[in-house]
């Protein structure tokens, strides 16, 4: 089935601007968590609250499926109220040209408030100065929007001689465009504020810098998962609550962007606002053997520490305790509920569990600082976390240097280099 465009988009006649909008919208242990009293607003620290082996094993692995992926917009309806042509790809399975299934598409994410969007935009497109000019460009203002999209709005010639009011009133027109265009997902907006247009499931488009000679460096996908960074640091920093839309505990269901990896090709496993919030988790013990438990809310974006192949992939998307498995377990139970391992280059084995869904393949090759899964619930989980396992050989090593070095000295370290005692209760 080929990939089919709902619409088209018009690009503006002035393609010039560094970047900006380029288009014309007009208009106790094995069981449930315990928590030790924590400062308030900050994280309480993980007590024992799962039990999850890392697997060496496929047994109970399912074949990817389809991506479960996201519908048209009714193009033609929104075209004739908001006067306006925007690019809306439906996300259909298609096979490319070799016959491999075509890269899982974008995770959707439900849009928080229209502030936090639109502060998030500032902050990326000007560091919110809102008499910015790009150089050498007609993209201007808070927004870096260039003339042609800019449209005389307000009367004014140039976003940058608008008043900070003019300019917000016309950013909100234009989001609420590109979020009606996309179903509501604020993942769409900073790639169309980027390019203009959202690419097709599949296209090289994602993975080129637009316009390098312009000043870009970075791909559409680099700068979506920079961008849904600030946001969920902004998001943390209000008071709102915003209702994640449900997401498939299949794996390969969507792809959810990632971070530049720091020097070395390492990654913190996450966003690193949520360790600045609550840095005492780096050095957090498990409970009987070395691992790292992270508390994080739901829907975390997780990523991948180290580069290399998903070796294996788990799928039970259900909770250990809710599910009556007990202390024994039995049946389909599964410790690690949705999760994977990634094999380095090395031969290290990376386990990560307890996830909502799982955003790469079975035999998938992934870098660091990809995202490879969302964290959740599932598994032998007493409270939403991220579960991480080292494995060098036959021996389990303890993270919380690696993850705290990585914090605090943008270094990695050598896994095999790690301990392998003094980060569980037993042994602390």
């Amino acid at each position: 089935m080929n990939r089919t465009d709902c619409s088209s988009r018009t690009p503006s006649q002035d393609t010039r601007g560094k970047r900006g909008l380029s288009w014309l919208p007009t208009p106790t242990r094995h069981g449930p968590e315990r928590r030790t009293g924590t400062a308030p607003g900050s994280l309480p620290t993980p007590i024992p609250f799962d039990h999850a082996h890392e697997w060496t094993t496929n047994v109970g692995q399912e074949s990817p499926r389809t991506p479960r992926l996201s519908r048209c917009a009714s193009m033609k309806a929104l075209a004739i109220s908001i006067a306006l042509p925007l690019l809306g790809v439906t996300m259909l399975p298609v096979l490319l040209t070799n016959g491999d299934p075509p890269p899982p598409a974008i995770c959707s994410q439900a849009s928080g408030p229209e502030a936090v969007i639109l502060a998030t935009i500032r902050t990326l497109e000007s560091g919110g100065n809102y008499e910015a000019q790009a150089r050498g460009a007609s993209a201007s203002g808070a927004y870096q929007m260039v003339d042609g999209t800019w449209n005389g709005y307000g009367g004014y010639t140039h976003a940058k001689d608008a008043p900070p009011a003019t300019q917000d009133a016309k950013a909100a027109e234009l989001l609420r465009a590109v979020l009606a265009a996309h179903d509501n997902d604020v993942t769409a907006v900073p790639v169309v504020w980027y390019i203009g247009h959202l690419p097709g499931t599949g296209s090289s488009e994602w993975d080129t810098v637009p316009r390098p000679d312009a000043g870009n460096r970075l791909t559409p996908r680099q700068y979506q998962a920079r961008w849904m960074a600030e946001y969920h640091r902004q998001l943390a920093a209000t008071d709102e609550v915003v209702t994640s839309r449900p997401i498939s505990p299949m794996s390969g269901g969507c792809i959810g962007g990632g971070v530049v990896p720091l020097d070395g090709e390492w990654s913190l496993p996450g966003p690193r606002h949520l360790l600045d919030a609550n840095p005492a988790a780096l050095k957090a013990p498990h409970h009987d053997y070395p691992a790292w438990d992270w508390l994080i809310p739901v829907n975390t974006p997780i990523y991948a520490v180290r580069a290399g192949t998903v070796a294996t992939v788990r799928q039970w998307p259900h909770n250990w305790w809710t599910m009556g498995c007990g202390q024994e377990g039995g049946g389909d139970c599964d410790s690690c509920g949705v999760g994977l391992t990634i094999v380095d280059e090395t031969g290290t084995r990376w386990s990560y569990c307890h996830g909502t869904n799982a955003t790469v393949q079975l035999g998938q090759q992934v870098r660091a600082g990809q995202q490879i899964l969302w964290s959740g619930n599932t598994g032998r989980s007493g409270a939403p976390h991220l579960h991480l396992e080292i494995r060098t050989g036959d021996l389990q090593r303890c993270p919380q240097p690696l993850v705290t070095s990585l914090y605090e000295a943008s270094v990695g370290l050598d896994p095999r280099t790690l301990p392998t005692d003094g980060c569980w209760f037993d042994n602390t």
